[in-house]
Parts: C-alpha cells; structure tokens; sequence
C-alpha cells in the first residue's frame, strides 16, 4: 500500500541544477562582496542631473519640527535618501555626519531623508543611537515623487545656494567626493 505522506526525493540534483544552484550561489557572492567592497568611490555612481531648479520640499523632523527648503534657502544642501536597514546607506552615515559637522558655518546643510516605513520612532531612535548631528526627516510621497527618487537608495542630491540641482548620486558616497562636489558651490553666491 502506497504511502500518503510525500517523502524527499532521495536523488540528488541533476549536473544541470547543481551547476545553476552554484552559479546562483556564485553571483550573489560577487554582488554582496562589490556591494560591502572598501575603495576610494565608496561604490557611489555620479548620475546625470537635469540643470534646473529643485523642487520645493517640507517634511517632518524626526524631532518634530518641520525641515523645509524655504527654512535652508541660501544653503548649499546634500539631501540624502536612505533607511536604517540599508548597509550601504548605515556605510555612509559617518562621511555624511563628518562632512556636517565640518561645514555647519558654511552654511552646508546635509539632510537626511527617511523612507522607513516603521514610523519616526525608529528612525528618532537609530538618529541619537549614531549620534548624527545633521537633521533628518521623513519621506513624503509628494517629496519622493518631486526628486525622483523611488528606485535604490541611498540617493543623494546636492543643491546649489541658488536652489539648483548640482549632482545626484547613487551608492554610499565619501566625505571627499561631497567635498569635491561643493568647493566651488561654497564660493558661488546666493542669488
């Protein structure tokens, strides 16, 4: 009398699934390893930008204020799109935080925009945890959709003083590449 419960097939795989099974395997090994990789580009890609103004933005502080680009008009500002379960974007925080903090008298502002779905307390939370000096918010759609930034993150944009889009990048950027891109934002004025 056949049995009613099904067993494990006892074979082992065929060559052609096992081969697959390790090329799977092999693939994903390559892309964690170019993902965590330490290198001078920090593993950021510079993407083309559309010369022009940036949209206007208000989001909720995690502290519960209000972060705007009316309040920061006149700033050279680094908006950063990231979440606290995303490696490359935890990778980045301490460049990001160090690049604040040295410029909090040149009127450089990097803003961290949450796109956590977990609610403001978690975020608030891993803020103070890593000590980040810089403020963060959360997303809205209406931000989210006005940057453009639905696809990977982290995704950094740097406005210039005059409220224009400068650069956009995609990856955990490095202290030196957002020094590199803002110098001679520093120095253009405010119009």
């Amino acid at each position: 009398m056949p049995s009613s419960s099904a067993s494990p097939d006892p074979r082992p795989p065929s060559r052609p699934q096992w081969w697959s099974r390790l090329g799977i395997v092999i693939c994903a090994a390559v892309i964690l390893l170019w993902t965590l990789r330490p290198g001078s580009s920090g593993g950021f890609q510079p993407i083309p930008v559309t010369p022009g103004p940036a949209p206007a933005w208000s989001i909720t502080n995690v502290l519960g204020g209000t972060l705007s680009s009316t309040n920061l008009a006149g700033h050279v500002l680094v908006v950063n799109f990231w979440a606290t379960w995303c490696p490359p974007c935890i990778r980045e925080l301490p460049d990001l935080n160090a690049f604040h903090l040295a410029h909090t008298n040149d009127r450089i502002t990097v803003v961290g925009v949450s796109v956590d779905e977990g609610g403001v307390g978690a975020v608030r939370s891993f803020v103070e945890r890593n000590n980040l000096a810089y403020p963060v918010g959360m997303v809205t759609p209406a931000m989210s959709e006005a940057f453009g930034a639905q696809g990977p993150i982290p995704a950094t944009y740097v406005i210039d003083r005059r409220g224009h889009f400068a650069a956009r990048y995609l990856g955990p950027l490095t202290r030196e590449e957002l020094e590199r891109v803002t110098r001679p934002l520093m120095l253009a004025p405010a119009q």
